[in-house]
Order: C-alpha cells, then sequence, then structure tokens
C-alpha cells in the first residue's frame, strides 16, 4: 500500500463552500463507506441513499455537531481519505447509539449542562468515523480523532467545567476498541450493553468507551 505524505485535517465549515465540500466530497465518501463496511455504523446505505441535499445539509449545519476530515490538498483532487465527527455538548450525560439524532433533538447550541446551579461536565461524543482503504494504516484516523478530541478537551477548558467524552462501539469491533484505547479512552466498567437500533430494526452488543482528563475520574 503506499504511503500517502500529502494530507491535511479540515474541519468542514457550515459556509456556501464547505456545504458545496459535503455534497461533493463527503456524501460520496459516506455513502461508499456504508455500501462496503455496513458494520462499522450505526446507520445504512439504503436509508441514506435515499437523503435530499436538505438532509444532508442538516448535519452539517447542526451547531452541535461538527465534522473533520483528512482530505488531499487543493492541488489533488481534494478527496476524502478519513472522516470522523464530534457531537456536543449533549444534555444527556448518558452516550448515544446515535449521537447525530441525540443532536438534532436540541440543535439551539445552547448550554444545557447547568443542573441545580452547579456546573455539570460537558459531554461530548465521537462518531462516524471511518477511513478509506487504501489510507489505513498510515496514523490518518488518529489524527481526525485526536483533533476533534483536542476540540472538546479546549471547548470544556473555555467554560470551566470538566469534561465527559466518549465513544459507542459495537462490542464485536476489537480493531475499533483497540483503536480508541490507543487514543486514551478506556472501556465502560460495566461492560457491553444490548441496544436496539431502530434503524437497522436490531439489537446488537455496544461498548460505551471513556476519554477522562484530569478534572474527571472514572465513576465506581
Amino acid at each position: 500500500m503506499p504511503v500517502l505524505t500529502d494530507w491535511k485535517i479540515e474541519l468542514i465549515a457550515a459556509d456556501d463552500e464547505g456545504c458545496r465540500f459535503y455534497l461533493d466530497q463527503y456524501k460520496p465518501f459516506r455513502l461508499a463507506a456504508l455500501k462496503h463496511d455496513p458494520d462499522a455504523f450505526g446507520s445504512t446505505y439504503d436509508r441514506e441513499i435515499n437523503f435530499t441535499d436538505n438532509d444532508w445539509l442538516a448535519r452539517i449545519e447542526n451547531p452541535l455537531a461538527k465534522t473533520w476530515v483528512a482530505v488531499r490538498p487543493r492541488d489533488h483532487d481534494r478527496r476524502v481519505l478519513s472522516a470522523t465527527s464530534l457531537v456536543g455538548p449533549l444534555a444527556n450525560p448518558d452516550p448515544a447509539s446515535n449521537p447525530h439524532q441525540a443532536s438534532s433533538e436540541m440543535r439551539d447550541g445552547s448550554d444545557h449542562h447547568q443542573i441545580h446551579g452547579e456546573a455539570s461536565p460537558m459531554s461530548f461524543q465521537i462518531a462516524g468515523l471511518y477511513t478509506a482503504p487504501e489510507a489505513r494504516g498510515q496514523g490518518i484516523a488518529k489524527a481526525a480523532v485526536k483533533t476533534a478530541m483536542e476540540y472538546a478537551i479546549g471547548y470544556a477548558k473555555e467554560k470551566g467545567r470538566p469534561l465527559a467524552l466518549s465513544v459507542v462501539v459495537y462490542a464485536t469491533n476489537h480493531a475499533a476498541i483497540s483503536f480508541y484505547e490507543s487514543c486514551g479512552f478506556v472501556a465502560d466498567a460495566g461492560g457491553p450493553r444490548a441496544s436496539f437500533n431502530a434503524l437497522k430494526n436490531s439489537i446488537d452488543d455496544e461498548l460505551c468507551m471513556h476519554y477522562y482528563t484530569n478534572t474527571m475520574t472514572p465513576p465506581e
């Protein structure tokens, strides 16, 4: 496999240029990922192939969801090599199987973490990580995830709040578990949990993994 040395991590902005990129580059990347590796996602190719452009753009225009991509530079084809999303801050601290859906129910982007006058942790969730087969094994996915993590850490620090950062993976996806462990995440002490996915009409064992900062310790 050739080494791809000419790439960079970019945040897809919710402006006109970002929306065009989302439809022209990210959309085909996402559909190809769903088609070729369906077990890696909580959604399905059959569902998203029927999305209208407005359905796609609703994701990038959601103030609680940010997507970073690893792309070839402008003097190449701007092809997406890897992508991941960060959803939050979320009102519900319990990690969701589909954080995009959870965030769509609270799209105002306001602070939902003041409970009884005390500041609760800022809850963020990593979602939708995928790397094109030809770009794997080169640190690209880790660079994308680390960029999303740094954003969440910086956001919580700016607000003067502890951070609750998580990701939900299929319990049988050992490669994903190992990958997130290498990024500093630890498996929930409760182990896998059975979860019903309405989009796939299936029940799967999921494992929640957490990233803890110096201001937050694992639950007992």
